[in-house]
């Protein structure tokens, strides 16, 4: 039986390139949808790792073109130069660039920008802009935290102006994988080499294997954005104690620490007082059961 929320309205399936919404596509393909009975949208926030727009593109054979909406960030004149550098490194536009070094600042814990401007923004503008009614879908699973424990299958949206459906509310990662199976659909590659999540790269609430798992490339970058943001906010404010870092100190009496020193703390085991040479936890591709395609 049709949920009446779901007559007469349009599917908006928010798509990250993750399991879940990758998992959340296939769901509706296994209810009776097709490809053009749903539009799939990918909030870019020019952050995420190349294999995540890599994955998208292959994504799109399996479930339809995927729509990608970006923030419109400005530019001061005085950080043109950076920008471009930047941009130019990474090869396209970014939006989360942009932000940091719009305000010489990263995203915090208790100042996530990233999510509402670069993520929800870019949407809310995008689904306001239709001219039918609208059903958001989120691939979104109760036992991934406390938080989202606490989320129902259903809540209207007064930002979106529409119902939000979590179909996979209830679902186990393994229901997750299995799904995966039945469309012979290999994941992002970023979970067969060890991450639990996908999306900005990193993110600031990384946990501390995915910190040891970013590649040089990119501890490059932030390095490089650490050091122009902490030159740009000390000329600005006069103050050369001033420092600005991508990751929260996750060492207790010390309240700033760089990219370098996180990552070498993502190394240690014993609250950082001892190296860890070997790591017991499963490879992430064991559970998906496709080593051999990492």
């Amino acid at each position: 039986m049709i949920d009446e929320r779901l007559k007469d309205a349009r599917l908006v399936v928010s798509v990250s390139g993750g399991k879940d919404s990758t998992a959340m596509c296939l769901h509706l393909f296994e209810l009776g949808y097709s490809k053009n009975d749903f539009d799939r949208v990918f909030m870019n926030t020019g952050w995420e790792h190349q294999y995540t727009y890599a994955y998208l593109d292959e994504l799109e054979k399996t479930i339809g073109p995927i729509i990608r909406l970006q923030a419109d960030i400005k530019v001061r004149d005085e950080h043109k130069d950076h920008v471009e550098h930047f941009e130019k490194r990474i090869g396209f536009k970014s939006p989360m660039i942009r932000r940091i070094l719009l305000h010489q600042s990263f995203p915090t814990r208790n100042g996530k920008w990233c999510t509402q401007e670069l993520k929800i923004k870019p949407v809310i503008k995008h689904v306001q802009s239709l001219d039918y009614n609208y059903v958001m879908l989120v691939g979104i699973r109760r036992e991934e935290s406390p938080r989202r424990a606490k989320m129902t299958e259903w809540e209207w949206s007064d930002a979106f102006d529409c119902w939000v459906w979590r179909p996979l509310i209830d679902w186990k990662e393994k229901d997750v994988i299995d799904i995966h199976k039945r469309f012979s659909l290999v994941p992002n590659r970023l979970y067969l080499n060890g991450s639990t999540r996908v999306g900005c790269w990193p993110c600031i609430n990384s946990r501390k294997k995915e910190i040891l798992n970013i590649d040089e490339e990119r501890i490059s970058l932030i390095r490089d954005l650490e050091n122009t943001c902490t030159k740009l906010k000390r000329e600005r404010k006069g103050q050369d104690q001033l420092q600005s870092t991508f990751f929260h100190s996750p060492i207790k009496g010390v309240p700033i620490m760089t990219i370098d020193e996180v990552r070498s703390w993502s190394s240690t085991a014993r609250g950082g007082k001892q190296f860890e040479l070997f790591s017991a936890e499963e490879p992430t591709c064991v559970r998906w059961g496709m080593c051999e395609f990492k």
